[in-house]
């Protein structure tokens, strides 16, 4: 098995184990402090993850990009590192000493300034200091390593939740913390271990060339990368804060609350998309850096068709069961929420190809042509957003008040035409057939034969009913994973009969049948 097989795999496993338990940490959060509490602890952390966007210049992204493409001098390693602690540092001093009162009262509607602070810190921690260490280990291929402690942190997680709710102590300020010790921890000891451990040997030399660089020569190349990607970061912020200002503004925190549980459910089809994320980086930018174009195109043609099926693969099927699985994971509380779940339940379908996008302009260092696009997509959501969002007695009289599923509206129609717009400048650039209508096709079929599992699993349940009298909830059950297993079957053999769906010819098709009926037969005996 390949290199990038073998990773993309065990990626996907460790990946798909933690969606689950952080899905399920997730919802017991959301159960635990109410569509309120909860509304304003997604606010906290949206806020700093637009703020992050917006002091990040693009910085992350050059730093992964310079790393990927071959060994560097330790000056690549410390002006970033400078870079991020200067991050901190601008922002704690801006919130906790130079902003007066009244403004951090408009921009957090409310909230102290002590919790708007921890988030502060959380979100560093998790973000920018715990995605500094993924991208180290991704850069010298210990996906296996770093997606083991991903899973770990998670495990971490749901014990603490866990306690929090047996003891009656689950708050915002208690979440905080906890996320601020998981990730300072984990951080510190694989930074430890990657560098006793890791032979140097194991690495790229480095050129006499670029053991010479010095930091004007390393200030440079950052600078060059990140000065498309400072416009980025700045409407970037712009759009990610006002959006979520106008939802807490207008919507009040309920409906916070509403849209993140179902952004957050709806995550779940992005698993193979973030399994495969720097695991593609790795590889274009290398292949980039060697002018090895055929393979660039390879890639990304067979990782964006592949990606689109597999996230339709989750949507299709649970959005017909959006309002049951409200219901069945967060309790009648959030049972307005199912009609922003199934809408936003399609995001992810061109959310993933979205990133593989982003990532191919940015790690082949396209990054004028990415800024350009982004931020008319940016300058477009705002007004759109505000339309669908406020209420018709703010200002312009245009607003239809949608609150939460206004945001999902905005969220999923726009990006559905701005990644679609990405993907036709990058398949004239390389000379790739662009396919959106297939994909709409496949979406289409996923969903009919979604909505045909449901229809026979509600059968079923009316059947078996009369003998789980006891339990109201069972049947429900028992249909789903009758419904799930029709619907892969189904599925599978649609792929089966168009192995193009998943960016995949007969022939490796038919090698993977291949491999699949050997494994099979081993286990049998």
């Amino acid at each position: 098995m390949s290199s990038i097989r073998k990773r993309f795999f065990f990626s996907v496993g460790a990946n798909a184990g933690r969606a689950i338990i952080s899905l399920a940490v997730g919802m017991l959060v959301a159960r635990g402090l109410g569509p309120a509490d909860y509304g304003n602890l997604s606010y906290l952390l949206s806020s700093f993850w637009a703020i992050r966007a917006l002091l990040d210049f693009g910085s992350s992204s050059a730093f992964y990009t310079f790393i990927a493409q071959r060994g560097r001098s330790y000056h690549y390693y410390v002006a970033y590192l400078a870079w991020l602690a200067f991050q901190f540092v601008f922002s704690l001093l801006l919130l906790a000493l130079i902003l007066p009162t009244a403004l951090i009262a408009q921009f957090w509607l409310g909230l102290e300034r002590e919790l708007i602070l921890l988030a502060l810190l959380a979100t560093f921690l998790q973000n920018q200091v715990w995605l500094t260490v993924v991208q180290i280990h991704e850069s010298v291929r210990q996906t296996i390593r770093i997606q083991m402690a991903g899973v770990l942190i998670v495990l971490v997680h749901m014990v603490l939740v866990a306690a929090m709710l047996r003891g009656d102590w689950l708050s915002v300020r208690a979440v905080l913390w906890a996320i601020v010790g998981e990730y300072s921890f984990a951080a510190a000891w694989l930074s430890i271990t990657l560098r006793k451990s890791y032979s140097a040997s194991e690495t790229e030399p480095l050129s006499e060339e670029h053991k010479a660089d010095d930091f004007r020569t390393v200030l440079a190349a950052y600078v060059r990368y990140c000065r498309p990607m400072v416009v980025i970061a700045v409407f970037s912020f712009a759009y990610e804060f006002a959006v979520r200002w106008l939802l807490q503004r207008y919507g009040g925190a309920s409906q916070q609350g509403f849209y993140q549980v179902a952004a957050q459910l709806s995550a779940i089809g992005l698993l193979a998309s973030v399994s495969i994320l720097n695991i593609f980086w790795k590889e274009i930018a290398e292949a980039n850096e060697r002018g090895a174009r055929e393979r660039v195109a390879g890639l990304y043609r067979k990782t964006t068709q592949s990606l689109v099926f597999l996230a339709a693969l989750v949507s299709c099927f649970f959005a017909p069961w959006a309002e049951i699985l409200v219901d069945l994971l967060l309790g009648s509380a959030y049972h307005d929420a199912w009609p922003v779940l199934m809408l936003m339940l399609f995001y992810p379908i061109h959310q993933a190809v979205g990133q593989v996008n982003a990532t191919l302009f940015m790690a082949t260092e396209h990054n004028s042509l990415y800024m350009k696009i982004t931020v008319v997509g940016l300058l477009v959501s705002i007004p759109v957003s505000y339309a669908l969002i406020a209420p018709e007695s703010e200002w312009g009289g245009i607003g239809l008040g949608l609150g939460a599923m206004g945001l999902a509206l905005s969220t999923v129609g726009l990006n559905f035409l701005f990644v679609n717009v990405q993907s036709w400048v990058i398949s004239r650039y390389y000379g790739i057939a662009f396919e959106w209508l297939k994909q709409l096709g496949a979406i289409a079929a996923l969903l009919l034969i979604g909505y045909a599992c449901k229809f026979l699993s509600l059968e079923l349940q009316a059947l078996i009913q009369p003998f789980f009298a006891f339990s109201g909830r069972l049947p429900m059950i028992i249909g789903m994973l009758v419904a799930g297993g029709a619907y892969l079957a189904i599925s599978f053999a649609l792929v089966v009969r168009l192995p193009q769906l998943m960016g995949m010819q007969r022939e490796e098709l038919n090698g993977y049948l291949t491999k699949l009926t050997g494994l099979l037969r081993r286990g049998r005996y």
